[in-house]
C-alpha cells in the first residue's frame, strides 16, 4: 500500500514529518523507538527517496520545533490539513503518524487521541483507518 506522493515543494513533506513527531510526542515524550520508527519509515517509503540524512535532520528538527510551538491540535491540525490537501497524502500521513503511535508496546491513550483528530481533520473514514491502521502495525513486524 505504498501511494508514491508527488511534492511540488517541502511544504506537504514537512507536513507529514509534523504529523510522526505530534504522534511520537503525544505521550509527553519521544522515545529512541519512535525516532528510530520515523527514519525508517523516512527511508522505506518513496515519497522521501532521495533526501540526505543532513536534510532529514534539520526538516525533522524543524518539524519538531512547529509541533512544540503549536499551543494545542486545534493550532497545528488545520495547518496539516491545508499543507496535506489531497486524500492519498493524507491517508499517508496517518499511516505514518500511525506507525509511530504503535512504536512502542502499549499505544498511550494521547497517541489514540492524536491519530483521531487526524482522521476527522484529514475526513477519513472508519474503514480507510482501519486498513492503514493495519498497515502501520504490519509494517513493525517486517
Amino acid at each position: 500500500m505504498h501511494t508514491h506522493v508527488h511534492f511540488g515543494d517541502h511544504t506537504r513533506q514537512a507536513a507529514l514529518f509534523e504529523a510522526m513527531l505530534l504522534a511520537a510526542g503525544a505521550d509527553g515524550q519521544v522515545t529512541k523507538h519512535e525516532i528510530e520508527t520515523i527514519y525508517r519509515q523516512v527511508a522505506a517509503h518513496p515519497a522521501f527517496h532521495g533526501i540526505q540524512a543532513g536534510d532529514l535532520r534539520k526538516a525533522l528538527s524543524h518539524a519538531a520545533d512547529r509541533v512544540t510551538a503549536a499551543h494545542d491540535l486545534d493550532h497545528l491540525l488545520p495547518s496539516l490539513a491545508d499543507r496535506i490537501p489531497d486524500q492519498p497524502s493524507r491517508k499517508l500521513a496517518f499511516r505514518l503518524a500511525a506507525g509511530v503511535a504503535t512504536t512502542d508496546s502499549a499505544t498511550d491513550v494521547r497517541e489514540i487521541e492524536v491519530l483521531k483528530a487526524l482522521q476527522t481533520v484529514f475526513a477519513l473514514g472508519d474503514t480507510d483507518v482501519a486498513e492503514l491502521f493495519e498497515s502501520a502495525i504490519a509494517a513493525h513486524s517486517t
